[in-house]
């Protein structure tokens, strides 16, 4: 079985230089000879396109990294492995499968929560797990391979899946409240063995320098005083039941502003059924909720479509690979 391993940066690709973590090509090396290859039964063949830290990831980064897996997935590998720093991880996966979902072979991102000679990394299980994923062909498609930090186990989440970050955390969790496969004491088992497209990949997007996304976090105060000059559209993260204050004056002020200036709001988060009475005046204040799913897909999506010059309203509408739950 031969695995391509693409390498691009990030915790798991950094060594202690001078009092701070910068990333170090050897490191490649360090992950590569700390697993046994030859009892696995595998062969790996590298790759190396960019090298940054994830807090640096840019349009030129994402652009790149779609070009060298494009070039690669018609290249008779049985898998590929994409390792990446933690930050900007869930960015990166989401722009992925919105790209390359149905694509014939299991694409796996794989980071570290520390270093690789930090005996508290997860970077070498979490290899290990994609490995053993890749090996089963239990999924096709991409996905995010990832140990939290008080845990065994190894989550093989789908990458469209994952909740952002919970604040000062490095661990990760589905939206769904389950992972697609575990890996455990070296077994893997998975939820479906079944893999099914959500269909209409995009193939690779080249994304804009500036997505030109204006993202307002909920919270008490807000002066809703945002500049509108340049925005293509508008997320709304609610509070965790989401909800909005809707008897606020200046957002509801905020929100004509914009429908005036034809800028559509999205509200991410939401659920259908029995909610709350704030919830009422969504439609009146013009803000769409979304289909449920995580901020983090959606955000890349409107990026996509801002990219691709169409129109984000309609283009929001379209369920693409896996981003519906």
């Amino acid at each position: 079985m031969n695995i391509l391993v693409i390498f691009t940066g990030g915790t798991i690709g950094c060594k202690a230089k001078r009092g701070f973590l910068s990333t170090d090509g050897s490191t490649r090396y360090a992950l590569l000879s700390g697993f046994d290859a030859e009892k696995a039964g595998v062969e790996f063949s590298v790759s190396k396109p960019y090298s940054v830290l994830s807090e640096n990831l840019s349009a030129n980064e994402l652009n790149m990294l779609q070009q060298e897996l494009k070039e690669n997935l018609g290249k008779g590998y049985d898998g590929i492995i994409i390792t990446h720093g933690t930050d900007s991880l869930l960015y990166t996966a989401a722009a992925l499968e919105y790209a390359f979902d149905g694509c014939d072979v299991p694409v796996v991102l794989v980071s570290s929560d520390y270093p690789l000679d930090d005996e508290r990394t997860n970077g070498h299980k979490n290899f290990e797990a994609a490995v053993a994923f890749i090996k089963s062909g239990a999924g096709k498609g991409i996905y995010v391979s990832y140990k939290n930090d008080d845990e065994e186990k190894v989550n093989i989440h789908t990458a469209t899946h994952i909740l952002s970050h919970s604040e000062c955390s490095a661990n990760l969790y589905s939206i769904t409240g389950k992972p697609f496969a575990i890996y455990e004491n070296g077994e893997l088992t998975c939820d479906s063995t079944s893999y099914v497209s959500g269909g209409n990949a995009l193939g690779a997007v080249q994304y804009s320098d500036c997505s030109d996304v204006l993202v307002i976090e909920s919270h008490p105060g807000d002066s809703f005083r945002y500049n509108l000059e340049g925005v293509k559209a508008v997320v709304l993260r609610p509070y965790h039941s989401a909800t909005l204050n809707t008897t606020c004056e200046r957002f509801r002020a905020f929100c004509q502003r914009a429908k005036e200036a034809d800028i559509p709001v999205f509200l991410v988060n939401s659920k259908e059924g029995l909610t709350y009475e704030s919830t009422s005046l969504f439609s009146e204040l013009g803000i769409k909720a979304l289909p449920y799913g995580t901020y983090v897909s959606a955000y890349m999506k409107i990026w996509a479509a801002v990219s691709l010059g169409e129109n984000v309203a309609d283009f929001c509408k379209k369920r693409i690979a896996k981003e519906f739950i």
